[in-house]
């Protein structure tokens, strides 16, 4: 990578940002091949000014943000108090579908994904697709503009961004809870950037650009051939050469202002608490790691079902430990009783204190882009002997997980609708 002349291609072939209203109002970041970033100081507008903002730079990588800006050069951090707040115009919904690691098996599943995403989309919200783009690399960029104005006429210029955010957390969670498993960090943030179709992938020297739905309509191997490629020595594996899911070492770059890119996990995470009620709790917990996967667990859990006359609980596993569900109404203190039974200590303590306690319910993605310890759905033991309230919004969380079940047949019901779910990043 570090001998390619990034440069001389971006003088020479045009990246493609007719399909952006205001190519103006987006902010244009790039990493040279020595891994510092650079951003654009000056408005791209044109492919002339593009190639002007990139000066005597060596491009291994172009993005720009999914946001436009009134102004978007030097936007201040969230943080920063001391000048004004930035002012959001539009932020494009975006969805980034990976499978890794790179192969033509992955690439056809990230295919097959993505255009069940953008159908599942069609048939759930009024988005307008305005550009799918094939990545360079090990998926596909789906952009869709917002139709509905409303939180872009929010006159407090802070206020405006955090409730669009907001809004794009929820949509989020719809997304991952329907079984997408898109990268988190791209669809919510107003900050993110992505990248530039016309723009050449600097690991796989693949031209990352704009496709039809026609063609993503089509399988990979009848039209990858036909993607530039300006690595002479690329292979694409036909099929996913497994990964070691240790942690890889990893490296950051700093760049001339010092600022440093750490390594973040993202997950979902759903509340015990039973919203509509006051002191209601549903039984979710995650086994210890000693406990295993295996006869011994299930063996525990059958026992504490009948010590405690569970009538119906949902269980899960990501292949380490299992996800244990009872989505019955259960007062706190109880709950607090079970959990110490059984050595969850530290969760009764939380739930015992605050009243509650978070538990993760998806896979695990870190920065690799690559999603973990996804819980696969196990099994239902029921005892119809015995008679129970229901919590209304953990019955519709595990229908959302993808469990069958029909919520009307429910005689006895407790609290709202909807879960409390969140998206968590961690550090």
């Amino acid at each position: 990578m570090e001998d390619f002349d990034f440069h001389q291609h971006y003088q020479n072939h045009e990246v493609d940002i007719s399909w952006l209203s205001k190519p103006s109002q987006h902010e244009f970041r790039w990493r040279n091949s020595d891994g510092r970033w650079r951003k654009s100081k000056r408005r791209v507008s044109s492919i002339a000014t593009f190639r002007k903002a990139l000066f005597q730079d060596n491009p291994a990588d172009v993005y720009f943000s999914t946001s436009s800006w009134l102004n978007p050069i030097d936007l201040p951090r969230l943080s920063d108090e001391t000048r004004p707040h930035p002012i959001l115009l539009n932020h494009l919904i975006v969805f980034d579908i990976d499978f890794s690691p790179l192969s033509l098996e992955n690439l056809e599943q990230a295919r097959i994904t993505t255009l069940k995403l953008h159908n599942w989309v069609e048939q759930n919200y009024d988005y307008e697709l305005i550009s799918i783009s094939f990545s360079g690399s090990k998926g596909f960029h789906l952009f869709y503009n917002d139709l509905d104005r409303s939180l872009f006429s929010i006159e407090n210029a802070k206020e405006r961004e955090i409730a669009v955010k907001d809004e794009r957390k929820k949509l989020l969670q719809e997304v991952l809870l329907a079984g997408f498993k898109v990268d988190p960090r791209i669809t919510a943030d107003t900050r993110r950037i992505i990248r530039l179709p016309g723009s050449i992938h600097g690991k796989t020297g693949l031209l990352c650009h704009r496709i039809s739905l026609e063609r993503l309509e089509k399988s990979i191997e009848s039209w990858i051939n036909d993607v530039p490629s300006h690595f002479a020595d690329l292979e694409i594996p036909k099929t996913a050469i497994s990964q070691d899911k240790e942690k890889k070492p990893f490296k950051s770059y700093v760049n001339e202002e010092k600022e440093q890119i750490d390594q973040y996990t993202y997950m979902m995470e759903v509340s015990n608490h039973l919203p509509g009620t006051k002191d209601r709790s549903a039984l979710i917990f995650w086994t210890p790691y000693s406990w295993g996967t295996g006869a011994e667990c299930f063996e525990r859990l059958n026992t504490l079902i009948e010590m405690e006359k569970l009538c119906y609980c949902v269980i899960f596993s990501d292949g380490e430990r299992i996800l244990f569900v009872c989505p019955e109404s259960i007062t706190r203190a109880k709950v607090v009783k079970i959990l110490t039974h059984i050595g969850l200590d530290k969760l009764a303590s939380t739930l015992e204190q605050r009243e509650y306690y978070w538990v993760r319910i998806s896979g695990i993605m870190e920065d690799d882009g690559i999603w973990y310890n996804e819980p696969k759905f196990i099994s239902i033991i029921s005892n119809n002997e015995i008679k129970s309230t229901y919590s209304k919004s953990h019955l519709t969380l595990l229908t959302k997980l993808g469990v069958s079940l029909d919520i009307s047949q429910y005689e006895n019901l407790s609290g709202n609708d909807e879960p409390s779910i969140r998206m968590v990043v961690r550090d």
